[in-house]
């Protein structure tokens, strides 16, 4: 009966290990945040909607914003826009950008340029939305025109 028993108990335990062996760990993502947030940034993305308080959709027709780069910590990535921006525009045709101090929401477009702008985003898998602030005395268009708070919509391609 004894030695019943200690089988049992051997192959209850011998069962557990083997069970537990098979379980696999969750991987672990040791990205950065700005890493993930740029895999998801860069792309390309064609432009919904933009408006500064009107709908001035119709003024970037066939608008592409393309996003590029190579991680690096703290690093200074590319991006472009092709399809039609007004003149002047709140847009410079390429430049480069880098993660503000949340790089949750928050980016530099064209940083320690004379049109420098801080801009908030949300991203998807599917869909951007960048808001920024053009001021009065931006030097980068006749203010009259692109001064004020713009939002510009984009789906992924």
């Amino acid at each position: 009966m004894k030695v019943a028993t200690r089988f049992l108990t051997l192959f209850a335990f011998v069962g557990l290990a083997v069970f537990y062996s098979g379980c696999g760990k969750e991987p672990t993502d040791n990205r950065t945040t700005e890493e993930k947030q740029l895999d998801q940034l860069k792309g390309t993305w064609a432009m919904v909607s933009a408006n500064d308080g009107n709908d001035r959709t119709s003024d970037f027709s066939n608008l592409v914003l393309t996003v590029a780069g190579s991680f690096s910590q703290g690093g200074t990535y590319n991006y472009s826009l092709t399809g039609t921006r007004p003149n002047p525009s709140p847009w410079p045709a390429s430049g480069t950008w880098k993660f503000g101090t949340d790089p949750l929401t928050q980016i530099i477009r064209d940083p320690g340029d004379d049109i420098e702008i801080d801009a908030t985003y949300e991203v998807s898998a599917t869909d951007l939305e960048i808001v920024f602030v053009i001021p009065d005395n931006w030097v980068g268009g006749r203010t009259q025109s692109v001064s004020g708070t713009w939002t510009f919509n984009f789906v992924k391609q």
